[in-house]
């Protein structure tokens, strides 16, 4: 009898472990599936931890280890559009490298990589936030706080409760240099329904209603005429709200502008800024961005050219005077 209590014991010590082992293996299924793709952080988080995923990183073609990384997170904006991107940029990168979503960002990041790299030598570059490279700065820097706040991450919204240096409105804080960064265009406002997210730039794609700008999906109102207008390169400007479709998020568009794009409201008559001095607008457009690019060259043509322009007017009106 003895002997018989002896060998049953070897059986209930291994279905015991059996067992363990089993739900063990569940237990760390769950967390990885739940894991599967990691909520992003604001560079507030960033900033304040020790332990980052990567140590180095290449940013517009320069490579900064993490102390010099650490020092440009610590810098105050103060009007610094390659500062505004950089500090989202720097996040960003280590959000994707910490497991984030890669498909919203790696358009923008790529983007403000390119950017970056024609300027020489290593950030802070003190670019103006009015010029054009400015503001394409501001631009992309606020789709990546976007991101950087969990607002373009299924399941992710509660980082922009996390993150102070996402809520522009937030003018008192303890860290002066955490507010500049903050872009207008991103308004979260936690709590109180959609968040508001604005994305300006290039048009990459148009599928039916839904146009793809920085590898991010925006649908439009099907019967909306700007999609008779827009085409692919156009630069535009969206104000949308973020709703999950499918385990996705997607920007359904309230508000939007085709920057390179005017339209006579008498008429239905389109110009489009092709980005040629030589292209210029008729009367009734606005056309600032022509005009900021190319104003010095229609103010000659106007004052040398005259009244007889005839698509070389700046050309023979200068030769003439001579």
């Amino acid at each position: 009898m003895t002997l018989k209590r002896y060998h049953h014991y070897p059986r209930l010590t291994f279905f015991v472990l059996l067992f363990a082992t089993l739900c063990l293996s569940v237990l760390i299924s769950s967390v990885h599936a739940e894991d599967a793709t990691n909520c992003p952080h604001g560079q507030g988080f960033w900033k304040n931890t020790a332990v980052w995923p990567m140590t180095e990183m290449t940013i517009g073609g320069q490579t900064y280890n993490q102390a010099e990384l650490l020092i440009l997170f610590n810098t105050p904006v103060g009007g610094d559009a390659s500062l505004n991107l950089a500090h989202q940029l720097i996040a960003a990168t280590l959000n994707v490298a910490n497991g984030g979503d890669p498909v919203v960002a790696s358009g923008v990041i790529a983007q403000a990589n390119a950017l970056l790299a024609a300027y020489p030598g290593k950030l802070p570059y003190n670019v103006d936030s009015s010029s054009a490279d400015g503001q394409t700065m501001v631009n992309l820097g606020g789709v990546l706080d976007s991101y950087n706040s969990g607002q373009l991450t299924v399941n992710c919204e509660h980082e922009v409760e996390e993150t102070p240096e996402a809520t522009p409105e937030t003018t008192v804080t303890p860290t002066p240099e955490v507010t500049p960064e903050a872009t207008p265009e991103s308004t979260p406002n936690p709590g109180s329904g959609p968040i508001t997210i604005v994305i300006e730039g290039p048009v990459q794609a148009i599928n039916i209603n839904i146009i793809t700008i920085y590898n991010i999906n925006i649908q439009l109102d099907p019967n909306d005429p700007n999609l008779q207008i827009i085409q692919i390169g156009d630069i535009v400007h969206i104000d949308g709200d973020t709703q999950e479709l499918n385990g996705t998020i997607i920007i359904v568009a309230i508000n939007i502008i085709i920057i390179n794009v005017d339209v006579n409201p008498g008429s239905g008559e389109i110009w489009r800024d092709d980005g040629n001095c030589s292209n210029p607008p008729p009367p009734w457009a606005p056309a600032h961005g022509w005009h900021r690019r190319c104003g010095d060259i229609q103010i000659d043509i106007n004052i040398n050219g005259g009244s007889s322009d005839d698509g070389m007017g700046m050309g023979m009106g200068m030769g003439d005077d001579d």
